[in-house]
């Protein structure tokens, strides 16, 4: 399976935050990232140019035990307004105040919301072995369901072993309008990854960085600690609380909606040529 290493987290501090103005720009900005800018980052174009194989995305989370200082953050699903989209019912994954993904739950028996309870599950299961033994990474792998990517975690790029934490559905990429799963999954392991960093590790976001979500998760992170001296699960509550109402929903809602098939394949010939 070929793969694309991201660059690693560096536990030696965390990168220097952005000036004042742009911070005031960001605040007051409602733009949100387009299509063709989330499909021109290089690592895109890279998984593109794989010809929809695998993708090898590895995203790093690596900190010593000892600077575990921050709250674990409440995992919760919450259902969403059912517009009919598909025969599930639209459902919030959220790690703390922070929305991870959109899934279709079917919903379907007496066990109901199975699918969002399992998730909830494999991601509490995740961050307990995280604090508990990093560093973990976060990769896509082809899932065993008609072979659409799987978000796992493992502790080593090259373990055999890993936690399955969710698998893309056809239902989840009609619920995001888009014929492209392994961009979704993309998305979503971004946020996973810099939400992880942020909430149980402190650090500034870093794999989402060039999205509307990682740009508003990246001022929460210069506020709280700017407000507290240190970063404590408090001052980013109270950092969050402060933000404008636009960054809120980039934290909150829905992820960019990825693009339609084809934009995608005009992305994917520019690239080539």
């Amino acid at each position: 399976m070929p793969e694309v290493d991201s660059p690693r987290t560096d536990s030696q501090g965390p990168a220097a935050p952005p000036s004042h103005e742009a911070l005031e720009a960001l605040a007051h900005s409602s733009d949100r990232e387009s299509l063709k800018q989330i499909l021109t980052k290089p690592l895109t174009l890279v998984a593109l140019g794989l010809g929809l194989a695998v993708i090898g995305l590895v995203f790093f989370l690596q900190q010593a035990p000892s600077v575990l200082t921050l709250e674990i953050p409440e995992v919760r699903f919450e259902l969403l307004p059912n517009e009919g989209v598909t025969e599930g019912v639209p459902i919030a994954i959220r790690m703390g105040q922070l929305m991870l993904f959109q899934i279709s739950d079917p919903v379907a028996g007496a066990a109901g919301a199975a699918r969002a309870k399992q998730v909830v599950a494999s991601l509490n299961q995740a961050l307990d072995e995280l604090v508990a033994n990093p560093p973990r990474v976060i990769t896509i792998q082809t899932g065993s369901s008609e072979g659409l990517p799987t978000i796992v975690q493992k502790e080593f790029t090259d373990s055999p072993e890993s936690l399955e934490i969710i698998s893309v559905t056809a239902d989840d990429m009609t619920l995001a309008k888009t014929d492209d799963a392994k961009l979704l999954a993309r998305i979503w392991a971004e946020r996973l990854t810099d939400a992880m960093r942020l909430l149980i590790f402190g650090e500034p976001p870093e794999f989402s960085r060039d999205s509307s979500f990682g740009r508003a998760l990246d001022t929460l992170y210069v506020n709280a600690a700017a407000e507290a001296g240190a970063l404590t699960t408090d001052a980013l509550n109270e950092a969050f609380e402060e933000l404008p109402v636009n960054l809120q929903k980039a934290l909150t809602e829905d992820p960019p909606e990825p693009p339609a098939v084809d934009a995608l394949q005009e992305v994917v010939s520019e690239g080539g040529s």
